[in-house]
């Protein structure tokens, strides 16, 4: 899939579900996602701290509990979403979002104007 970002042109794998393809021994060499709709999530769910870990029930800069991290795949990747790279907990959450829609952001998703 092409992607126009900031007036480059970027190629991007997807996987045979659609989703942004990543996989753990790639993770490292991919390129972090553009700032946008995630970031501005993350700012509201966790102050943007992508390693967020406070003991409730939610962990990464996007709160997401085990339960997601599991469904939507996050596990390929590291035992908690907190220790996974910001690219990967975004990839986790565009899977889960497509699935589920905003609404696994009940608040901040309203907060910053997706829903």
């Amino acid at each position: 899939m092409a992607v126009l970002l900031a007036g480059a042109l970027v190629i991007q794998a997807l996987s045979s579900d659609g989703s942004p393809a990543l996989s753990p021994t790639e993770e490292s060499s991919q390129p972090e996602p553009a700032y946008g709709v995630w970031d501005r999530l993350a700012w509201c769910e966790s102050t943007g701290r992508w390693n967020a870990a406070t003991g409730n029930g939610y962990w990464g800069g996007l709160q997401m509990d085990m339960t997601f991290w599991r469904r939507h795949g996050g596990l390929q990747y590291a035992a908690r979403p907190d220790l996974a790279s910001r690219a990967v907990q975004i990839a986790v959450a565009i899977v889960g979002q497509s699935v589920q829609g905003w609404v696994a952001w009940p608040t901040c998703s309203r907060v910053v104007g997706l829903r």
